[in-house]
């Protein structure tokens, strides 16, 4: 019995260590991307692949701007995974910025906002292509 409880809590400790990356440590990883920004929150996001043909899994989160400040939302992807993580903003049904141009398929690093009417906003998060993927979006603010 002993031995069965031992090798139980071996195999957790593997698994907490194999996906390190996919937790707290990502986010000493992603924060020197927001530069000279103020730190505000930061958002983790894991999902499994879709199926096929179903869409790609979508997360959404809001938030509380505030007109005159400019903020840089910034994603960032778990070396491990497949998946690149595309973060949008919305404005209601609008979207303001997004992290992924499908048109011509280009991921960017992150964007900025400048906020322009105090309110609610929501950032919606999903992996490119349905893919598998873990990651953490970055939101700060312009001192």
């Amino acid at each position: 019995m002993k031995k069965l409880i031992f090798i139980l809590v071996a195999f957790i400790g593997i698994q907490g260590i194999s996906m390190a990356q996919c937790s707290d440590e990502l986010l000493g990883v992603c924060y020197p991307a927001i530069g000279n920004y103020k730190f505000l929150k930061s958002y983790p996001i894991k999902m499994k692949k879709s199926k096929k043909g179903q869409p790609p899994g979508v997360a959404q989160n809001s938030i509380v701007l505030n007109a005159g400040v400019t903020y840089r939302v910034t994603p960032c992807n778990a070396s491990e995974y497949e998946g690149k993580l595309v973060v949008s903003l919305y404005s209601g049904d609008a979207m303001v910025s997004s992290s992924y141009d499908p048109k011509s398929k280009t991921h960017y690093p992150g964007f900025e906002f400048q906020c322009r009417k105090s309110g609610v906003y929501y950032l919606s998060f999903y992996f490119d292509e349905g893919l598998e993927g873990c990651g953490m979006v970055l939101l700060s603010q312009k001192n």
